[in-house]
């Protein structure tokens, strides 16, 4: 299933956000669980604007359920809601 059609509510109502030991200082992340679609969205932005001020968006795929825990247990992510 694409996760394309998920990404601006993912951005803007995530329902988990964190950020990856891998990418500490230079990047965060945005999830959010789409229930109805049985898809959980992983959106991984930078936080150094483009000289134009943009952020961009590192990258966008989907993950399971058990990525999704163990990134909670880990601390790497945070309930929202």
């Amino acid at each position: 299933m694409s996760c394309v059609p998920y990404l601006s509510q993912a951005v803007t109502d995530p329902t988990h956000v964190g950020q990856s030991p891998k990418h500490a200082g230079d990047g965060f992340e945005l999830v959010r669980e789409i229930n109805q679609a049985g898809l959980i969205v992983l959106v991984a932005v930078l936080i150094k604007p483009t000289g134009q001020g943009i952020y961009m968006v590192k990258s966008t795929y989907p993950i399971d359920r058990d990525k999704l825990a163990n990134r909670l247990r880990k601390g790497h992510l945070i309930r929202t809601k």
